[in-house]
């Protein structure tokens, strides 16, 4: 159970859900496995890895950082066995997804110099949440540009959550007044979204994303809920059900 609770497979799940519910909408069709187990992958290995560069740098800071560092060896041997699944499943993608994810990793790469460098200071966050937003919708926006505001106001969700865990961390002015900021933004990305499609369920599961963060963030601060706000990302579940059982 400890397992399951810090190394971050709510987030994994989370992300192949958005990245379905993205696909279903705009494409009216699911990923491929390869593409879902892709993203869960990467997505899983790049989680893994932050703890492990967090813990290289500074002293484990709470929980679920002690327990990287406690079963450093096992974490470390499943980084490599995720690697070399990642790399099998590469051939079965398509060219544009493929030639899409290579400069993904790229700008990756970048944001983790930037990052160890120190240039990106409090903008680390929203550079997080752009890079995330925009790997879980790869799939669909190399073949549908529309779905580029799906994908924004993904991204707009990711950076709501991430100002809500730095404030979970250490009460912060500037983190505060970005929150606030990131819910105006958000409400008025979905109110676009909805007035151009009239499509309650394309809005919905955002909408509940950001009302569960959004509840959170006007509760004391406590870090035993942050399983909750990494929960909120699995709200397409409301889509995806909508949709077997209306057929």
């Amino acid at each position: 159970m400890r397992f399951i609770k810090f190394s971050s497979l709510e987030v994994v799940i989370g992300a192949v859900l958005y990245q379905f519910f993205l696909s279903a909408f705009y494409l009216h069709a699911f990923p491929s496995l390869q593409e879902g187990g892709i993203l869960a992958l990467v997505v899983w290995f790049i989680y893994l890895l932050d703890r492990q560069v967090d813990n290289l740098f500074l002293p484990s800071k709470d929980q679920r950082h002690q327990f990287h560092v406690e079963h450093q060896r096992v974490l470390r041997a499943l980084m490599g066995v995720i690697l070399v699944a990642i790399l099998c499943l590469l051939p079965f993608v398509s060219s544009a997804v493929l030639r899409a994810g290579v400069m993904l990793a790229m700008a990756v790469v970048l944001y983790g110099y930037f990052t160890h460098k120190g240039w990106l200071q409090q903008e680390k966050e929203l550079c997080t949440a752009v890079l995330y937003a925009v790997g879980v919708g790869l799939v669909v926006w190399v073949r549908e540009p529309r779905a580029f505001l799906g994908v924004l106001a993904l991204a707009a969700l990711a950076y709501q959550n991430l100002c809500y865990f730095a404030l979970l961390e250490g009460q912060s002015v500037f983190y505060a007044s970005r929150l606030r900021k990131s819910e105006w933004v958000i409400m008025g990305l979905l109110s676009g979204m909805y007035a151009s499609g009239q499509d309650l369920f394309l809005v919905l599961p955002f909408l509940v994303t950001f009302g569960i963060t959004f509840l959170l963030s006007r509760m004391s601060l406590s870090e035993d809920r942050r399983i909750w706000a990494d929960l909120a990302f699995w709200s397409p579940l409301i889509y995806l059900l909508h949709g077997i059982f209306s057929t």
